[in-house]
């Protein structure tokens, strides 16, 4: 009499075994393009536009970062205080004068709209610093020399 299924002693556990030519697994999770989505073959592709996977393809770049919307706001910023400085006797316009070279580095390195305010802003706030600068050489001048009107 037998109670259940005999088993076989276990074999050597330090003998070499190998692995199974073919070991029934299932296809891949992506078998590869198919016709009729883009890149594959068979897709036409689109009138007038290089295929995918050439040079100015229009499509999405992944590794190209994407370009920051709207205005630089240092240019903004620069642009106003150089013009104010035209109005406050030169002061603010040292302001302008150094957010106008910083947002032009900046829109020049991301892309972002607004590098002529900056150059505005840059050009304005030079001319009017380096007017304050005269002035206040001019005005060390007169002092040092002891001129006086009365």
């Amino acid at each position: 009499m037998s109670d259940g299924p005999q088993q076989s002693p276990p074999g050597d556990p330090n003998a070499p075994w190998d692995y199974p030519a073919d070991p029934g697994l299932p296809p891949p999770v992506h078998p590869g393009p198919q016709a009729g989505f883009p890149g594959a073959p068979g897709f036409p592709g689109v009138p007038g536009f290089p295929p995918p996977g050439y040079p100015g393809y229009p499509g999405y770049d992944p590794y190209r970062p994407a370009k920051p919307l709207g205005t630089n706001g240092k240019a903004v910023g620069a642009l106003i205080a150089a013009l104010a400085g035209l109005m406050f006797c030169g002061v603010p316009s040292v302001l302008g004068l150094v957010l106008g070279v910083i947002a032009m580095r900046e829109t020049r390195r991301t892309g972002q709209d607004g590098y002529g305010l900056a150059l505005a802003g840059a050009i304005i706030g030079g001319v009017v610093t380096a007017g304050l600068v005269l002035m206040i050489l001019l005005w060390i001048g007169v002092v040092a020399s002891g001129f006086s009107l009365v």
